[in-house]
C-alpha cells in the first residue's frame, strides 16, 4: 500500500547545543528556575494564552507542570527536575539550576562531550566519599531525642516559597504545625504502619487559625450538632461502602438485565439497599459511609435510626478512613456484609471553622492518622501553602529512612566546592591520566563542576547583596556592605555553623575580580553549635531507574545505603547529563504532519 505522504528525510546534528536558539532556551529556564529560588525568590504567575485560572508560584514542581515547552532537551530536563520532586519533594530548583549550569558552563569552557561526562562522574565520586566521611563539614545528624532538628529543617522548606505570604509568627506557626503532624504519623513500637496526614483548606480564614487534630475530618455541611447528641460515648462501629449507593442502573455499567413484565427495577435496587441498611442496624452499626452517593430513601432510613450517614467520601479520603478504623471497603449490595468487614472508631466530634463544618473520626486505637486544617487569606495563599507544607511533611519522612541533614544557606555548595578544587588540583596528572583526558581539560571541568555548584548559593538572594566564602571552612557569607571595603556585619556564616573572627579570611564570590585564591581543604567546625538552617539530605539520593524512564541506559542504584547523598548531582551528571551529550548528539526531527499530536510534534528517531 502506498503511503499518504511523502516520507520525509530527517534531520540530524550531531551537537545540538551549538544551537544559538537552543542555547537562547535554555538561558530563558536557567533565568526563570534562579530567579525563583530561596526565600527571596521572586513569584512567577501563570496563565494560559487561551484564558483561565492564573496561577502565582515560585515551586519549581507547580511551575513546570503549568508551563509547556516545545523544545525536546527542555522537556527532558523537566521531566527529571518533576521526577526527582516527586520522589524527594524537595531541591528541585537546586537541580534544575545546577543541571543548567553544567550544560552552560561546559560549553562555555569548551569541554568535550566525552571528557565532561568522564570527569564529572569522577567529581561526583568525590563528593560522595566526602559526603560520607565522618569528618565531613556538611552533614548534621538528625537528633531523634529532640524536636529542634525538625523545626529547622521545616522551617528551611516553609520560609523558602515566598507566595505562601507568611510573616514571621505565622511562619513559626506553620512549621510547628508541619511537625506535630509529621511526629502523629509516626506509628508507635506495636504498630509497624507508617501513618499519614490529611490535608484541609480553608480560604478567608487568618493563618493563626490553622491547626491539626488527630483522626480524619470531613466536611458534612448537612450534618448538625444536635444529630451527634444523646449519644453513648465511644468507641462506635463503622461500615464503609466504596461502590455508589444512589440506586441508578447506570452503576452496574455495560450490561444485559433481564426484567420480568411488571416490575420496576428502581423499586427493586431500592428494596435491595433498604435490606442492607436493616442488616447493619442489627449489627449494632453507628456510622455508615460512602465513597459515592447514597439514596435519598436510605438515607433517611438510616437516621430515622439514629446512625450518622456520611456520604461522597471520594477515593482519597475513603482509603485513609479504612486504615484508621480498620473497616473493609464493601464494593457489592448484593451479599452481607461479614462481621470482620466493620470497623471500629474512637468518638465524633464536629468543627466549625470559618464557614465549614468539619466532622472529627477519632481513632479507637494507635492510628497515626491526623488532619492538617491550613487556612490562608486568599486561594492562592492557600494553595502554595498546601503544597509547601506537604513537602515540608514528607522531608520530615525522610530523615527517618536516612537521619542526616546538609547544612543549608549556600554553604553546603561552597563547602563542596573547596572540596573537589583542592581535590582536584592535588593530584590533577594522575586523575587525567585515568580519565583519557588532558590535564587542562580535567582542571576545566572541575572549574565547570565547582562554578555551577557555587551558582546555586548566590541564587539564594537577588537584592544586590555581596557573597563571600571564608579560606578556613569554605562556607557562604552574605553583605550589603560596599564591596570594594571587603567588610561584613554579618555575626555568622549562611547556615549559622562558623561565627565571625577577626583572623577568617574571605574573597568575594560574585565580583570576577576578587574571586581568586589559593585551592585550600575545607576545616572541620569544632564548636557545638547548631545550624540556623538545614536543607534534605535524603533528597540528594540518586533515582533507581532514571535511564529506563529516558530510555538511555539504567543509572546504576546506589551500592550501599550509606551512600545517602548528591542524587541531584548523579541525577543530572550521571544520567541526565550523560544523556544530553552522549545519547542526544544526534537529533531525527520530523515534520509535524509526520508526527503524533499527543507528542507536541516531535519524537526522536529510533
Amino acid at each position: 500500500m502506498s503511503r499518504v505522504c511523502r516520507k520525509n528525510p530527517s534531520v540530524c546534528t550531531d551537537d545540538p547545543l551549538s544551537k544559538d536558539d537552543l542555547c537562547s532556551k535554555l538561558a530563558v529556564m536557567r533565568h526563570t528556575l534562579q530567579s525563583s529560588y530561596g526565600p527571596c525568590g521572586r513569584l512567577k504567575q501563570i496563565h494560559n494564552n487561551v484564558g483561565g485560572h492564573v496561577q502565582t508560584t515560585s515551586t519549581s514542581a507547580v511551575l513546570l507542570k503549568a508551563v509547556s515547552f516545545s523544545e525536546p532537551l527542555l522537556q527532558l530536563i523537566s521531566a527529571a527536575i518533576l521526577d526527582h520532586t516527586t520522589r524527594f519533594s524537595d531541591c528541585g530548583l537546586f537541580t534544575g539550576i545546577f543541571c543548567l549550569g553544567l550544560i552552560e558552563n561546559a560549553k562555555r569552557l569548551g569541554l568535550g562531550l566525552a571528557v565532561a561526562c568522564r570527569v564529572y562522574k569522577y567529581l561526583l565520586e568525590q563528593c560522595n566519599s566526602y559526603l560520607n566521611a565522618d569528618d565531613c563539614g556538611c552533614k548534621v545528624q538528625v537528633d531523634f531525642s529532640s524536636i529542634q532538628s525538625f523545626i529547622t529543617l521545616s522551617h528551611t522548606v516553609v520560609a523558602s516559597k515566598p507566595a505562601c505570604m507568611l510573616n514571621p509568627d505565622e511562619s513559626q506557626h506553620i512549621t510547628s504545625l508541619t511537625v506535630q503532624a509529621f511526629l502523629q504519623s509516626v506509628p508507635s513500637a506495636s504498630s509497624n504502619v507508617f501513618g499519614r496526614t490529611l490535608v484541609v483548606t480553608i480560604e478567608g480564614q487568618p493563618v493563626s487559625s490553622s491547626a491539626v487534630f488527630r483522626g480524619i475530618l470531613l466536611e458534612v455541611p448537612i450534618l448538625q450538632s444536635v444529630d451527634l447528641k444523646n449519644r453513648n460515648p465511644g468507641p462506635y462501629k463503622i461500615v464503609l461502602f466504596g461502590t455508589s449507593l444512589s440506586g441508578d442502573l447506570s452503576e452496574f455499567g455495560e450490561a444485559v438485565f433481564e426484567i420480568q413484565a411488571g416490575v420496576n427495577p428502581e423499586a427493586v435496587i431500592v428494596e435491595q439497599l433498604l435490606k442492607l441498611g436493616e442488616r447493619v442496624v442489627q449489627d449494632g452499626v453507628e456510622v455508615f459511609a460512602c465513597q459515592k452517593v447514597i439514596h435519598p430513601v436510605l438515607q433517611q432510613y438510616l437516621k430515622e435510626r439514629g446512625l450518622v450517614v456520611i456520604e461522597r467520601l471520594g477515593l482519597a479520603l475513603t482509603e485513609p478512613v479504612s486504615q484508621m478504623t480498620g473497616a473493609l471497603i464493601m464494593a457489592s449490595i448484593c451479599s452481607p456484609v461479614p462481621a470482620k468487614a466493620y470497623g471500629q472508631i474512637g468518638g465524633l466530634h464536629l468543627h466549625r471553622i470559618g464557614s465549614k463544618e468539619l466532622l472529627q473520626l477519632l481513632p479507637s486505637g494507635e492510628a497515626a492518622v491526623s488532619t492538617m486544617v491550613l487556612c490562608h487569606r486568599n486561594e492562592t495563599m492557600l494553595e502554595e501553602l498546601k503544597v509547601t507544607c506537604q513537602r515540608a511533611e514528607h522531608v520530615l519522612r525522610l530523615t527517618l529512612k536516612e537521619p542526616y541533614a546538609l547544612i543549608g544557606g549556600g554553604c553546603t555548595e561552597t563547602v563542596l566546592s573547596a572540596y573537589l578544587k583542592y581535590m582536584s588540583e592535588t593530584k590533577p596528572s594522575e586523575a587525567a591520566s585515568a580519565l583519557k583526558c588532558s590535564r587542562a581539560e580535567f582542571l576545566l571541568a572541575t572549574e565547570a563542576f565547582c562554578c555551577s555548584l557555587q551558582s546555586v548559593a548566590l541564587f539564594l538572594n537577588h537584592d544586590d547583596q555581596h557573597f563571600l566564602m571564608d579560606l578556613t571552612h569554605a562556607h557562604c557569607w552574605v553583605t550589603e556592605e560596599d564591596a570594594c571595603s571587603q567588610t561584613t556585619t554579618l555575626h555568622s556564616c549562611r547556615c549559622g555553623l562558623v561565627r565571625k573572627r577577626a583572623d577568617l579570611e574571605k574573597i568575594f564570590l560574585n565580583i570576577p575580580l576578587k574571586t581568586a585564591h589559593h585551592s585550600f581543604l575545607p576545616a572541620p567546625i569544632t564548636s557545638d553549635v547548631e545550624p540556623g538552617l538545614l536543607d534534605s539530605g535524603d533528597c540528594w539520593l540518586p533515582p533507581p531507574s532514571l535511564g529506563a524512564e529516558f530510555g538511555t541506559q539504567e543509572v546504576k542504584q546506589r551500592p550501599e545505603e550509606s551512600e545517602v547523598f548528591l542524587s541531584n548531582t548523579v541525577l543530572l551528571s550521571e544520567g541526565l547529563f550523560i544523556y544530553l551529550f552522549k545519547k542526544l548528539r544526534v537529533f531525527r526531527i520530523f515534520p509535524l504532519e509526520a508526527t503524533d499530536s499527543t507528542t507536541g510534534g516531535w519524537r526522536t528517531g529510533d
